[in-house]
């Protein structure tokens, strides 16, 4: 059998390089990662975790492949899988893709070596060319998660990221907004398309026509959101209300309003998707469209466990969860905003 020496020979590398490729315990550029993966599959070899489990043609090792952990959203989830897979007898790896497709790939690799049993996947992209990539890598049960890869035969586990979008939406034009900023999030992934594609149709079914200087992209990301809002400010005719696709990039929208000196509910209203967990510290109370999040991780790690056991086949299909939109203290009647009753015409005595 192949050992790490080999792979250190094949590859021109030290064993420690290959070491540290293969565990990510250390920087390795780019280039070295894929002459060590070349030589990897070029003589067969097998890390010891994997070639044990491959002996005994059993492994209990989960693999989670997730933007970022230090997302309060995606620790919680993560949690809550580690919890469900420990009752089950698994143990979980969890790995960031740090929203990078190449390093997504990396890692799908770097879990076929460690043999996993199966694996929870949330993509770096959602179209049909990365749909292509991933099948060429996975091996394994694997269940999507948050977000959908349409060609792929994994089943997949999201929120109804339409209906959460024409809830928000609804409720802000429901007060009379007609500039409605949305903080969107990163093109490519089904959780914004959907969202964005949504909340454009709920808009016209208002009267409100299409405004792009409106719509800002801002990755997911709680500094870009901070940024873009800051720019939605700066308008000559700045929005009323902002929808934030994430609790994330609400913070990022709440720090550009202390930051400009204006107040919320008062001067701006705002809702985002995906609660916090203790909202009754923030001032105003946030009203959002809440995702039963733990129940989704939980029925995404036990459909990913009937399908290692064999007791469930893959079926690609998707299985959407229902948002709710909860109601607190950051929104307001467009009508009693003081720009808004700055543009009323005064009446005539």
């Amino acid at each position: 059998m192949a050992t790490i020496k080999d792979v250190a020979v094949k590859a021109g590398v030290a064993i420690s390089t290959v070491s540290a490729v293969i565990n990510r315990s250390a920087p390795v550029s780019e280039d070295v990662i894929a002459r060590v993966e070349a030589a990897i599959s070029a003589i067969g070899y097998l890390p010891h975790g994997a070639a044990k489990a491959l002996r005994s043609g059993n492994s209990r090792l989960i693999g989670v492949i997730l933007p970022d952990i230090t997302n309060p959203f995606f620790s919680m989830v993560a949690r809550v899988i580690e919890t469900v897979c420990m009752k089950a007898g698994y143990m979980t790896f969890v790995y960031n893709t740090d929203e990078d497709p190449q390093h997504e790939m990396h890692i799908l690799r770097m879990m076929r070596m460690q043999r996993v049993a199966g694996m929870i996947l949330i993509s770096t992209r959602s179209d049909a060319e990365h749909g292509r990539r991933l099948m060429a890598e996975i091996n394994v049960p694997t269940v999507l998660f948050s977000s959908a890869v349409p060609v792929t035969p994994y089943d997949a586990i999201t929120l109804d990221e339409r209906k959460a979008s024409r809830l928000a939406i609804d409720y802000l034009a429901g007060l009379g907004h007609r500039r409605i900023g949305v903080v969107s999030g990163r093109p490519l992934v089904s959780t914004h398309e959907e969202r964005l594609e949504s909340c454009l149709e709920a808009l016209a079914a208002h009267g409100i026509p299409p405004q792009p200087d409106l719509i800002v992209a801002a990755n997911f990301d709680q500094q870009q959101a901070f940024e873009a809002t800051r720019a939605l400010l700066a308008l000559p005719d700045p929005p009323t209300a902002i929808f934030a696709f994430s609790n994330l990039m609400l913070i990022g929208v709440m720090r550009a309003l202390v930051t400009s000196g204006r107040s919320c509910p008062r001067d701006i209203s705002l809702v985002g998707v995906g609660d916090f967990d203790w909202p009754e510290i923030m001032n105003p109370q946030v009203t959002v469209v809440s995702m039963p999040a733990a129940q989704m991780a939980e029925f995404t790690i036990a459909t990913l466990l009937a399908e290692i056991a064999g007791k469930r086949p893959p079926t690609g299909k998707r299985t959407l969860f229902p948002p709710e939109l909860i109601v607190r203290a950051s929104c307001a009647s467009a009508e009693l905003m003081p720009s808004q009753k700055r543009r009323q015409p005064a009446r005539a005595e």
